[in-house]
């Protein structure tokens, strides 16, 4: 399922309000642990911080340091993702005082080990209140929640006549999980369900079965990509877009769900 390119300045008009900077005091030192974290401490701050993790570093390779633990241990706040999306900062959070940490709460949704809601707008916005909410400032997203109802109206008008094409997409992992659930999009299929997971035979034989059908149009890979894999299973030939997923490349939350968009925007359908 694909946006047409004419939805792009929609989303581009929606983006630059939702993440309008916000204007509050930059004295209370918040120490967020991702580098996607960090953007969205950026918009409430008016400053950027020095995440803990860099931005170019999985969660799943990540080992704390003594260093980043004096870093927890000094922060005045900080915000995370929580113990099942964060596992390796579970132990040392439960020495940190509740009110020294925010937790991003995904309103319900699934935030299991491997899931990405930060790759949902609606997911960000909630951060940007919380964080907000903890620091005293205010923050109206009355405007954004009425354009968000008409570019989702937008693009599932839109979905629905690009479905009748019978052509998709993959991923290489299920790591834009947040963003697809948003903007109601689904992969065909994915390599595998984490990044950091292999893919199994059961996903394999389904990806070759699709590409045999003709309806696989692209592929959008991460930074976890092995490309000989997909050689083997797809050949050299199929389309990869790559998609950053960590946010490594985006210096604003505006950049980095723009850049997600046009990794499926590029993915057209092939004759």
């Amino acid at each position: 399922m694909f946006f047409r390119p004419r939805a792009v300045s929609l989303v581009v008009t929606l983006l630059v309000f939702l993440f309008a900077t916000a204007t509050t005091s930059a004295a209370t030192s918040v120490l967020p642990s991702t580098h996607v974290l960090a953007l969205l401490t950026a918009q409430v701050l008016g400053t950027s911080s020095q995440p803990l993790m860099p931005a170019n570093v999985s969660p799943h390779d990540f080992n704390l340091k003594p260093s980043h633990i004096r870093r927890l241990h000094s922060a005045q706040l900080v915000v995370w993702l929580g113990p099942e999306l964060e596992p390796y900062l579970a132990k040392i959070m439960e020495q940190i005082p509740q009110q020294k940490q925010l937790i991003i709460s995904n309103g319900g949704s699934g935030t299991g080990y491997g899931l990405h809601p930060w790759t949902s707008p609606a997911y960000l916005l909630q951060g940007i209140n919380q964080l907000s909410q903890r620091l005293g400032t205010k923050w109206d997203d009355t405007l954004w929640l009425e354009k968000t109802e008409q570019l989702q109206a937008q693009l599932s008008q839109h979905g629905q006549s690009l479905s009748q094409n019978g052509q998709g997409y993959l991923v290489y992992h299920d790591g834009l999980d947040g963003f697809e659930a948003f903007f109601g999009l689904s992969h065909l299929e994915s390599f595998t369900g984490a990044d950091d997971q292999a893919p199994g035979a059961k996903r394999l034989a389904s990806i070759v079965q699709l590409a045999e059908d003709g309806k696989v149009a692209c592929i959008l890979v991460d930074h976890e990509v092995k490309h000989r894999l997909i050689d083997a299973v797809l050949g050299p030939e199929v389309k990869r877009i790559p998609i950053d997923i960590l946010a490594a490349n985006s210096n604003d939350l505006a950049d980095y769900i723009r850049a997600l968009q046009k990794a499926v925007l590029a993915c057209h359908l092939t004759a």
